[in-house]
């Protein structure tokens, strides 16, 4: 048997370890008995947040995805630009809350604000990197970071 080494942070404590390290206590709910739960080893709360880290990028029509690894580029050089990156837990959150939400066919979708109205490529990375300037001055605990603030870190 493996043992899980995803990231992960208790919810009340903030205590952050592997899931491996959560011990496996007796569950306490009705219709689990003789089950076990994980529980946090410092404070016995049973809820984490998983802390896989993901990365966010945009494609040249503004849309948003969310994935463990940025797409390779195409033949052609095209490809997505890596736009943030956090805890798997945070990332989708904050970026619905800064990115615009698709209507009509692109509903349920991010976009990059002013990406998809952009008549062409200059005014596109125009939008985009005012956008990014925009998040980078939002507060934020959880560990996103988004564009400018990945390229001073690398610095």
């Amino acid at each position: 048997m493996s043992i899980d080494t995803t990231p992960v942070k208790c919810t009340r404590c903030r205590h952050a370890c592997t899931r491996g390290e959560w011990l496996d206590v007796p569950s306490k709910r009705k219709f689990f008995i003789g089950c076990t739960e994980k529980a946090c080893p410092r404070c016995g709360c049973r809820c984490y947040y998983d802390c896989t880290p993901q990365v966010a990028w945009c494609w040249s029509s503004g849309l948003i995805e969310v994935g463990d690894a940025l797409p390779s580029d195409k033949p052609d050089g095209s490809g997505a630009i890596e736009i943030a990156s956090g805890p798997m837990y945070a990332l989708q959150g904050h970026l619905s809350a800064v990115a615009r939400h698709g209507k009509g066919a692109s509903a349920g979708k991010l976009l990059v604000p002013g990406v998809p109205e952009a008549e062409d490529q200059g005014a596109k990375i125009e939008a985009l990197a005012a956008w990014l300037a925009w998040c980078g001055k939002r507060k934020n605990r959880s560990g996103v970071v988004f564009g400018k603030e990945r390229r001073d870190a690398a610095r």
